[in-house]
């Protein structure tokens, strides 16, 4: 099945190769200047890249995740969309991984930028805060036009919210949720990706009845309980699966109950 990789890009390529002395390790990423004359030279492109080929795992959080969960797939059959921030440090970084990828034989989606705060703050810090929240907004539209757009077109779609920035992180994990996506994700401590559970879902049809049933009682139990889960299995369990009601078996199911996360979601969905 063909699979389209949703990943936030940070700079850790950019640090890591700073600490091993690849490029210049002095300077900061907010030194816009000094990053375009970087990212003007092709030959920090292609340093970069060599010191991605030496370990690509290693190398940057991005790839270290990324390469793991397509690891033994076919790469003909994978699509990857980097997005980052409007910044020169960023486009480096993405510009080095994205020349890896294409090396590999992996398809690139068109790149995608967002309000790095650094570019526009050296002309008005208010207008810095301004864009950065407005490129907040811009990106979650964006992220789940995408992956609806590739969903439709047959592809598996996941997040990797694993580099950029902490709000650029978020917007993306908080995409993957509203799509109903697999996300994965992997700390620098972690020694394997860890695929986060679903956390959002909204109820429709038959399982908002359910939640107003349940919401009615503190608790259903016993023989009630079984007929009302013999009768809306599926449901149930999809519900359960996205942590809106509680389900407890033995041999049988014997007790059933919404959670406080259940009744937030029941209070606040519009009919």
């Amino acid at each position: 099945m063909k699979e389209f990789h949703i990943v936030s890009t940070g700079v850790s390529l950019i640090i890591n190769a700073q600490r091993k002395n690849v490029i210049e390790s002095d300077i900061k990423i907010a030194d816009e200047n000094k990053w375009k004359l970087l990212l003007e030279n092709p030959q920090t492109i292609e340093k970069l890249k060599d010191f991605i080929r030496q370990n690509p795992r290693q190398s940057c959080a991005e790839l270290n995740t990324l390469l793991r969960v397509i690891e033994g797939k076919d790469y003909d059959n994978i699509e990857v969309y980097l997005f980052g921030t409007n910044t020169n440090s960023n486009e480096l970084a993405r510009r080095a991984i994205e020349s890896y990828l294409k090396e590999i034989g992996i398809k690139l989606y068109n790149p995608y930028e967002v309000s790095g705060y650094f570019s526009e703050a050296q002309f008005d810090e208010e207008y810095a805060k301004d864009e950065f929240k407005k490129g907040i907004v811009e990106l979650l539209d964006r992220l789940i036009s995408i992956a609806n757009k590739k969903v439709n077109e047959g592809y598996y779609v996941y997040f990797n919210p694993t580099g950029g920035l902490k709000a650029h992180v978020i917007t993306c994990a908080l995409a993957g949720f509203l799509v109903n996506c697999d996300i994965y994700y992997m700390n620098e401590e972690f020694n394997k990706v860890v695929f986060l559970p679903k956390l959002f879902y909204l109820p429709k049809g038959k399982e908002i009845e359910i939640l107003k049933t349940l919401s009615k009682e503190e608790v259903i139990s016993g023989e009630d309980a079984k007929s009302l889960f013999n009768k809306y299995n599926d449901e149930l369990i999809r519900l359960e699966i996205y942590g809106l009601v509680d389900i407890e078996r033995d041999k049988e199911v014997y007790r059933l109950r919404i959670t406080s996360k259940g009744k937030f979601i029941l209070r606040n969905l519009v009919f």
